[in-house]
C-alpha cells in the first residue's frame, strides 16, 4: 500500500498525482481519442454516405447538410456516435484510474499495460456505461414529459418565433415552469450520478459484476454524496476557467489575425485553417488535462472511501512489468498514426465527393456601383457586362411627374448641387453632372429615367425596383407599373420599399406581383409581414430568421455585401440573393465556392467571427 493511500483528498494531492504520472496520462488520453477518431470518423462517412444514396442526391446547398441531423439516419448515426464516445470515454477512464491508482498503491502502471488492462475490461465497460445511461434516461423522461406537457399547453396557440420574439406572459410562465422543472431534474440526476461514481472503479478494481457494481457504488457514496458533487462541481469550474481562457486568447490572436487577411476566400481559409489547427492543439492539451484530472479525482475519492477501505485495502490492478516484445510505444504510436490518416483519407474523400449547389442570386446595387457612378446608365450597362441576375434601382417622381432614377432626396452627393429632386424637372436633373464625383470618365452620367432603364435591362437582365418615399409623391406606384407594362417586362421586375404602406398599395394594384420589404432594424416577427421577400442587413439575416423566412416560403436578400467572406457566408446561410455594389465579385466569389469543400466553407463562417471586414477589399479589378 502507498504511503499516500489513507490521505484526505485535496488539491495538493490531484496535483502530486498529475505531476507524477503527467506523460502517462496526457499519452493513454490522446491515444484514446485517436481510436475514437479512427472508429467514429468513417462510421459517421458511411452513415453520410448513405443519406445521400437513399436521398437519390449528389448535389447538396450548404443548407442541406444541416437535413442530416434531422433524418433517421442523422438519429441513427448521433445514437451510435454517441454511445461509442461513451464506451471510450469509460474506456480511457479506466486505463487512466490504473495508472492513478497503481501509483496510489506503490506501482508503476505506465501507459501500455493501462491500455491492455482497459481492454481486456472491454466488455465490461460497455455493459457499465449503458447501464449507466439507462438509469438517466429513466430519470429524464417523466421530466421530459412534463415539460412537454407544459409546452403544449402554453406555446403551441402559436408559431414558437411569436413567443420568441414577443415574449407574451405566457412565454415567461412556460419559462418559469420548465425551469423549475429543470432544476429538479438537475438535482435528481446530480444524486444518481454522484451515486455511481465508483462503479467502475469497483468492476475494475475489486472484480465486481457490471451488474452489482452500480448498486454497491449507491451504498458506497451514501455518505459521500456531498464531497463527491463538490469535487465534481471543482473539477467542472477549474476545465471551464482553462477552456474558456485558452478560447479567448485564440480568438483575440484570431481578430488580430484575421482581419488583415480578408482580402479573398481562400487567404480568409488559410488564415482560419492555421487558426484552427492551434487551437485544437491547445483544445485537445487542455482536454487530455481534463480527462486525467478527472481520473484522479474519481480515483482518489474511491480510494479514501470508508466503506470501500473497511471492505477490502488492495487493488486489483495490471501488471507494470515487462510487456510482449511486440508491443511497443512507437508501434501503439505508428499504427495509431496510420489509421489517423486514413480515417481522414475517408472522411476527406467522402467531403470532397459531395458536390455543394449554390442557390443565389447576384443583385447589382444601384448598378455596379462600385465600378460606375450609382444609379446611371454606366453603372446598369457595367452591371450586365458583370453578370449580374439583377440590376437595382431607386426611383422617385420629379416636378413633372418623370419617374426619375435616384436615391438620395437631393443630388447634392453626387454633384455637389443640391436641388431637391421633387423640386425639378426631368429636363433640368439631365442638366447636372452625375458622374465626375466618380471619377471624370463618367463626366456625361445624367440622372437616367426608368424608362431608359428598362430599355437597357429588356432581354439582359431582370431589374428590382425600389421606390423611394420622402413625402412628395404623387403616384409612384401606379406610374412605375405603367412604365414596366409598357415595355413589357412584368415577369421580370420586382419591387421593393422601405416604406411598407408602398408596398401594400402597389400588391393592391398588382396582386400577382413580387413585393420585397426593405428593412435595417426588425422589432417583433419580421416574417409575418406582408411582403414575397425580404431585403435585410446582414446583422438580421441569421440563419434562424433565414430558416423562419423559408418556412413561409418567402425569400430573404442581403444587403450591400461587398467582401468576398461575408458574401460566402451570407450564401451558406441560405440567402436567396446577394445585394451587392460589385456583381462581378460576387460572380468570382461564387466560381470559387464551386470548388470548396464543406470543411472549407465553414472556415468562412468562423472567420467572420475571428475578424471584422477589412475597408480594402477586392474591387473585382
Amino acid at each position: 500500500m502507498g504511503v499516500m493511500h489513507k490521505e484526505a483528498i485535496s488539491i495538493r494531492i490531484v496535483l502530486h498525482d498529475f505531476r507524477s504520472n503527467w506523460r502517462s496520462l496526457l499519452a493513454t488520453d490522446l491515444v484514446c481519442k485517436a481510436v475514437a477518431f479512427t472508429v467514429l470518423s468513417p462510421l459517421v462517412t458511411f452513415a453520410f454516405n448513405t443519406f445521400l444514396f437513399l436521398a437519390g442526391r449528389s448535389v447538396l446547398a450548404d443548407t442541406d447538410i444541416a437535413f442530416f441531423l434531422l433524418h433517421p439516419i442523422g438519429w441513427f448515426t448521433a445514437i451510435v456516435v454517441g454511445g461509442g464516445m461513451l464506451a471510450i470515454f469509460g474506456f480511457e477512464q479506466a486505463a487512466l484510474m490504473s495508472t492513478v491508482l497503481g501509483q496510489i498503491q506503490g506501482q508503476h502502471v505506465g501507459t501500455i499495460p493501462a491500455l491492455r488492462f482497459a481492454a481486456s475490461q472491454g466488455y465490461g465497460i460497455f455493459q457499465i456505461t449503458w447501464r449507466l445511461v439507462a438509469r438517466v434516461l429513466i430519470v429524464v423522461a417523466p421530466f421530459a414529459a412534463i415539460g412537454g406537457v407544459i409546452y403544449r399547453a402554453l406555446l403551441t396557440q402559436h408559431d414558437i418565433n411569436f413567443y420568441l420574439t414577443e415574449k407574451p406572459p405566457t412565454f415567461w410562465i412556460a419559462a418559469l415552469l420548465i425551469g423549475i422543472v429543470m432544476v429538479t431534474m438537475t438535482g435528481v440526476l446530480l444524486r444518481l450520478i454522484a451515486g455511481c461514481a465508483f462503479a467502475l472503479q469497483l468492476f475494475l478494481f475489486d472484480e465486481m459484476s457490471p451488474k452489482e457494481c452500480l448498486t454497491i457504488s449507491q451504498r458506497y457514496a451514501a455518505g459521500d454524496r456531498p464531497k463527491i458533487i463538490s469535487w465534481c462541481f471543482g473539477w467542472f469550474g477549474f476545465n471551464a476557467v482553462t477552456s474558456t481562457v485558452v478560447t479567448l486568447g485564440v480568438a483575440m490572436i484570431g481578430q488580430a489575425t484575421v482581419k488583415f487577411t480578408l482580402v479573398s476566400l481562400w487567404t480568409a481559409v488559410f488564415a482560419v485553417g492555421v487558426i484552427l489547427l492551434v487551437w485544437t492543439v491547445l483544445g485537445l492539451l487542455t482536454n487530455a488535462v481534463a480527462a486525467a484530472s478527472l481520473s484522479i479525482v474519481l480515483a482518489r475519492l474511491y480510494a479514501t472511501n470508508a466503506q470501500r477501505m473497511a471492505s477490502n485495502s488492495s487493488f486489483a490492478l495490471p501488471a507494470g512489468g515487462s510487456i510482449s516484445s511486440r508491443v511497443t510505444k512507437g508501434r501503439v504510436a505508428g499504427a495509431l498514426a496510420v489509421s489517423c490518416i486514413a480515417a481522414s483519407g475517408i472522411g476527406a474523400s467522402a467531403i470532397h465527393n459531395v458536390q455543394l449547389k449554390d442557390d443565389v442570386q447576384i443583385t447589382a446595387h444601384r448598378g455596379a456601383s462600385g465600378k460606375a457612378p450609382e444609379n446611371t446608365l454606366a453603372s446598369v450597362n457595367q452591371a450586365i457586362a458583370d453578370r449580374t441576375d439583377w440590376v437595382e434601382v431607386d426611383v422617385q417622381e420629379s416636378k413633372d411627374g418623370v419617374v426619375v432614377v435616384a436615391h438620395d432626396s437631393d443630388l447634392k452627393k453626387v454633384s455637389g448641387v443640391d436641388t431637391k429632386i421633387w423640386e425639378a424637372t426631368a429636363d433640368e436633373l439631365r442638366s447636372i453632372d452625375i458622374g465626375s464625383y466618380f471619377d471624370p470618365r463618367f463626366a456625361d452620367e445624367r440622372v437616367p429615367t426608368l424608362a431608359e432603364v428598362l430599355d437597357a435591362c429588356r432581354g439582359r437582365s431582370k431589374l428590382n425596383i425600389e421606390l423611394k418615399y420622402y413625402g412628395h409623391d404623387e403616384n409612384l406606384e401606379q406610374r412605375v407599373i405603367e412604365l414596366v407594362e409598357q415595355h413589357e417586362m412584368q415577369g421580370d421586375i420586382v419591387l421593393m420599399s422601405l416604406e411598407a404602406k408602398g408596398i401594400k398599395k402597389a400588391k393592391h394594384l398588382r396582386p400577382d406581383w413580387t413585393m420585397g420589404l426593405l428593412t435595417a432594424v426588425a422589432v417583433g416577427d419580421l416574417t409575418r409581414a406582408e411582403a414575397d421577400f425580404f431585403a435585410v442587413n446582414t446583422k438580421l439575416a441569421t440563419p434562424t430568421f433565414i430558416q423562419a423566412a423559408h418556412r413561409k416560403h418567402k425569400k430573404v436578400a442581403v444587403w450591400t455585401v461587398n467582401d468576398p467572406v461575408t458574401m460566402s457566408v451570407m450564401i451558406s446561410r441560405g440567402v436567396d440573393n446577394i445585394i451587392t455594389d460589385y456583381p462581378e465579385l460576387a460572380r468570382r466569389v461564387l466560381a470559387e465556392r464551386a470548388t470548396m469543400s464543406p470543411v472549407e466553407r465553414l472556415t468562412l463562417e468562423l472567420a467572420v467571427y475571428l475578424g471584422s471586414t477589412p475597408a480594402n477589399l477586392l474591387r473585382g479589378d
